[in-house]
């Protein structure tokens, strides 16, 4: 694999590292492979229903609006219950969560939800 350094657009400053993106580049068959297993994985999560209902990203038919009208549901349905309830939301950017991973406690858990041994 290689990696370039990119330059973000409008930066003032250069001579800060912040001010670059670093691009990792792969090799075309290792992009093919992952798309495959990437959908199998999505598919097989999708058809033995092992992602919740109100998961939305990464997810086929789950439009932000969906999301939208998930969540005023929830609110709506919480202010029905009583007035006075106060909602509160928290929102987590875990886009680079991946990175930091147990390793042996995923292989695991995808055993335990059934996925096929080769996607392991």
């Amino acid at each position: 694999m290689t990696t370039v350094v990119l330059r973000k657009e409008g930066k003032a400053d250069y001579s800060i590292p912040g001010s670059y993106r670093p691009i990792a580049l792969e090799n075309t068959l290792s992009k093919i492979l992952e798309k495959v297993i990437a959908d199998h994985i999505a598919d097989t999560a999708e058809e033995h229903a092992l992602l919740p209902q109100s998961q939305m990203g990464a997810r086929k038919n789950r439009l932000t609006l969906l999301a939208l009208t998930l969540l005023a549901t929830t609110i709506k349905t919480a202010w029905a219950m009583r007035k006075d309830f106060i909602v509160l939301m928290l929102s987590l950017d875990i886009s680079g969560a991946y990175n930091n991973i147990l390793h042996k406690r995923l292989l695991y858990i995808l055993r335990a939800k059934g996925f096929p041994e080769w996607i392991i």
